[in-house]
């Protein structure tokens, strides 16, 4: 053999080789930096990875879940779309329907996290998550914008273009701001807290300066989310440091300040060594004792992030923390807790409630017996994207701060947090009630969301189920006379004529045949807790006698009935074993049909293939008793 050809050969073995550990070392690499929480690192390696095979699983994800974390939703997005649900990505799905969520895109969110939820077989946070955002998102969809709330955003130097949050006030003309700013050019993963103070009236023509903030408290660690409680001078903040696995550690201090001078510092007793303390806030109630308020992951909480509460002693020493417990805190985070002890409601954001986006921001207010109420601010206070730090100042407007669409941005669309403003009145504008109880009743809004989605109607094919029999009874679920029905669409078609009629009908029994699947995902969630009845009518258009319909809407609603107990693997028939969940049947024939509908068996083109007459064909759950 030519020896020139075999030293090519051995070249071209050789590049092949170099080519591929090229690639195995970009993905090592990549998923290092990945799992440090270096994203922006770990997407310059992945990108470089798929220069060598654009089709590499791991890089796609971790590009994917980093622009993500990174809160670049749109360039998530672009790699979302690549990604496929695989044994060694399990939640890829939740993080690209909640992806969809943040950019405000609630139908395609909606499908992706019912395809998740139906893929998934874990019984955990992700699984009761993703069956509660197909509602939030169904919710959010129907809510209007305010047009009567103004949102102001305020202009830089105090938004800088980095992650601005945690406004407030020292006094009318002095206000604080957290800024979370990188130390290099490159604008990459390594960030700093700091908190900055502004005089109100110079804040166009100052540069960006460290006013007032004591030299002992900047040194390398984060010092953020400050807040003044002008009544005892005592200004919170929190100093944080990095744990494991890039997360971090925060602590709670409190230093004296008088307008003038600071105090020392001290570190507050409420802090724990192994959990986060962090977003303190302070009230003075009406016995004159200051209340903290707070976020922590520590144990005893509901879920993630709670808020929790802890009183003072006439030293100033801050007593056992306490959980708000489940009126407020949920399975999920809540954040940046504000208290108005003048009108006992309390601010905070949550990404748990109904919303809009990630964080919305809520507030509850205080009754004799607890919590009473859980509302959205509604839009545009809420966005799809993240809304936290509410503060209604003692100036006639609110503080909060927003990574909306419109915030500045130094690196992507949706990095950063801005400071936004809008005037606060006597009252609020009009906000969106989720719960109202008398006592605390976390399953609130899931019982409201399906009172909100009722009538939950299905729809059936001419004298289905089970045709030409006066039988009260059938053996069959809806899910299979849902499928006789697709499968003679054509017919309907072919007899009545009008295509675009037919067509609006079939997409209106497909729709409701989804939304029945969105009822019964919520329905599970109350049933954990609660026992339900539901009411479930029967009818049908008048093609045949009274009494011969009245036995076929009998089998229509017990095809329904068939079709609850089986469905999902028959997760609800274990409810209904149990006697916690019970249907009550209406059957009601022809009754209510439309008396212009054609009853004649020879205009069948009308009596049955006509979408008028086809629409009376159908059972419907029409009322929802929950105990």
């Amino acid at each position: 053999m030519n020896k020139k050809y075999i030293i090519l050969v051995l070249l071209l073995i050789s590049s092949q080789f170099l080519l591929a550990q090229t690639e195995k070392q970009f993905l090592k690499a990549g998923d290092a930096a990945y799992k440090d929480g270096k994203h922006y690192e770990a997407i310059a390696y992945l990108k470089n990875a798929l220069k060598f095979n654009k089709n590499n699983e791991q890089a796609i994800n971790q590009i994917a879940l980093s622009y993500f974390a990174l809160q670049d939703y749109p360039n998530a997005e672009v790699f979302f779309e690549q990604t496929t649900r695989s044994a060694s990505y399990p939640l890829i799905d939740f993080y690209k329907a909640n992806n969809y969520k943040l950019l405000g895109k609630y139908s395609q969110a909606s499908s992706t996290f019912q395809s998740f939820n139906n893929a998934y077989d874990a019984n955990d946070f992700f699984k009761i998550k993703s069956q509660h955002e197909v509602s939030s998102c169904a919710w959010a969809q129907d809510q209007l914008l305010d047009n009567d709330v103004e949102i102001k955003q305020f202009e830089k130097p105090l938004n800088t273009g980095f992650s601005d949050f945690a406004a407030g006030y020292i006094d009318s003309n002095r206000i604080h701001v957290t800024t979370l700013k990188s130390n290099k050019k490159n604008l990459k993963d390594e960030f700093q807290a700091k908190l900055f103070f502004y005089d109100i009236e110079e804040l166009e023509s100052k540069e960006m300066e460290d006013l007032y903030f004591p030299s002992e408290m900047t040194d390398t660690l984060d010092i953020a989310n400050g807040f003044y409680l002008r009544e005892k001078q005592t200004f919170y903040y929190s100093q944080c440091a990095s744990a494991n696995e890039g997360k971090k550690l925060c602590d709670i201090y409190a230093i004296g300040f008088d307008g003038d001078t600071w105090s020392s510092a001290r570190r507050l007793e409420i802090n724990t060594d192994e959990f986060t303390e962090t977003q303190a806030t302070a009230s003075i109630n009406e016995q004159g004792v200051t209340v903290l308020y707070f976020i922590s992951d520590r144990a005893g909480g509901e879920g993630k992030l709670d808020i929790w509460a802890s009183v003072a002693d006439g030293e100033g020493r801050f007593k056992e923390a306490k959980n708000l417990g489940p009126s407020i805190n949920t399975i999920d985070n809540e954040s940046t807790p504000f208290y108005d002890e003048e009108k006992h409601v309390l601010y905070f954001s949550s990404e748990w409630y109904y919303g809009f986006g990630g964080y919305d921001i809520f507030k509850t207010k205080l009754g004799k017996d607890g919590y009473i109420t859980i509302e959205n601010l509604g839009l545009p206070i809420n966005s799809s994207a993240n809304d936290q730090y509410y503060y209604p100042t003692p100036y006639n407007h609110a503080l909060f701060a927003s990574n909306r669409e419109g915030a500045m941005q130094l690196r992507n669309s949706a990095c950063c947090f801005d400071v936004f403003t809008h005037t606060w009145e006597e009252e609020l504008p009009d906000t969106i009630l989720l719960a109202s109880k008398d006592t605390v009743d976390p399953l609130m809004p899931f019982i409201a969301s399906l009172q909100e989605q009722l009538p939950a109607t299905v729809y059936f094919h001419n004298d289905e189920p089970n045709p030409k029999t006066i039988a009260t009874t059938t053996n069959l679920a809806y899910n299979d006379c849902y499928d006789t029905y697709l499968a003679v669409q054509g017919d309907y078609f072919d007899a009545f004529g009008d295509n675009q009629a037919i067509g609006a009908w079939f997409n209106e029994v497909e729709l409701s045949y989804e939304e029945l699947q969105s009822f019964l995902e919520t329905l599970t969630l109350v049933l954990a807790d609660r026992k339900v009845d539901l009411s479930i009518e029967g009818y049908c258009s008048p093609l045949a006698l009274n009494g011969y319909n009245i036995n076929l809407a009998k089998r229509r609603i017990i095809s329904l009935e068939n079709h609850l107990l089986q469905w999902n693997d028959g997760v609800l028939k274990e409810y209904y074993d149990a006697g916690n969940l019970t249907f009550t049947p209406v059957p009601v024939g022809e009754e209510k049909a439309d008396p212009n509908i054609s009853d004649s068996v020879n205009e069948t083109k009308y009596s049955i293939y006509d979408p008028k007459a086809a629409q009376e064909r159908r059972a419907a759950i029409i009322a929802v008793e929950v105990y």
